[in-house]
């Protein structure tokens, strides 16, 4: 598994779409921060502070920021072997179709981890920026904890979309603009169970975070119900890895035919 993790690595260092997650993830405290300037007086947090625009980037970030770059990052991991023809060089080797797809699945979890790490960078250096007041020790410890954990939590509730449209050729994109409507339909659970069983709801739960503000929800965070949520996310992952298993052998099927017609058109032509 090693192996395959580092040959993946050495490919990372040849994409460009990892600038996807860093602009993104670089635009969210812009976007948030901006948006108490553009917005009317009477709307505006006249206190706005870094504990605020702390909470500004986690919600930010999992109801629309991640979610995107997320599926697109690993969508594209997982579909560049089919776009590049390498899929059949894999094909020959004695690896499960599972374990490539988790191993893939794993570096995109690395990766959720490193991009939320770089959202707080990029959230204090915003923050300085502008002049913000309120940085104390207990207001970043928190801040930070809550976007890298939130990076975490939103990556598994993405796992079943990478899977997914990163399995299907050239679908990532529209897999990605799938999971922002995902992730922003968080504002229409206000109430009940679904508020906080949502999956993308849960993710924020799990880590500690008051939606009342955002979403509007009325109801108080039941963390069980969060679990089961981001479980039934993890659990389907789990299934379509399983229910991949069979594809190498039906690839390897699929082209004996071939090879079998390329040696018999071989023979004829030396026959004749």
């Amino acid at each position: 598994m090693w192996n395959l993790l580092k040959s993946e690595l050495l490919k990372l260092r040849r994409c460009q779409i990892l600038l996807v997650g860093l602009v993104s993830l670089a635009l969210c405290p812009l976007v948030q921060y901006g948006s108490q300037l553009i917005v009317e007086a009477e709307y505006r947090n006249p206190n706005y502070d870094f504990s605020a625009l702390f909470e500004n980037v986690v919600w930010g970030n999992t109801q629309i920021f991640l979610p995107i770059s997320l599926v697109m990052i690993g969508g594209w991991i997982i579909d560049r072997e089919s776009a590049h023809d390498t899929l059949k060089n894999i094909m020959a080797i004695p690896i499960s179709m599972p374990k490539m797809l988790g191993v893939k699945l794993f570096l995109v979890g690395m990766l959720a981890v490193l991009l939320g790490i770089y959202s707080v960078c990029i959230t204090v250096i915003t923050g300085l920026a502008v002049e913000l007041s309120g940085l104390t020790e207990e207001v970043f410890l928190h801040g930070s904890t809550q976007i890298v954990l939130a990076s975490f939590t939103t990556y598994l509730v993405c796992m079943p979309l990478i899977l997914l449209f990163g399995q299907i050729r050239g679908a990532y994109l529209g897999g990605s603009i799938l999971s922002f409507f995902l992730g922003y339909s968080m504002l229409f659970f206000k109430g009940g169970i679904f508020a906080s069983i949502y999956p993308f709801s849960a993710a924020l739960i799990l880590v500690g975070f008051d939606m009342s503000e955002y979403a509007g929800t009325t109801t108080s965070p039941n963390s069980s119900l969060a679990i089961f949520g981001v479980g039934v996310m993890v659990l389907w992952t789990v299934l379509l890895l399983l229910m991949s298993k069979n594809k190498k052998e039906m690839k390897l099927r699929k082209q004996e035919p071939g090879k079998g017609r390329g040696k018999r058109a071989a023979r004829r032509k030396d026959a004749s």
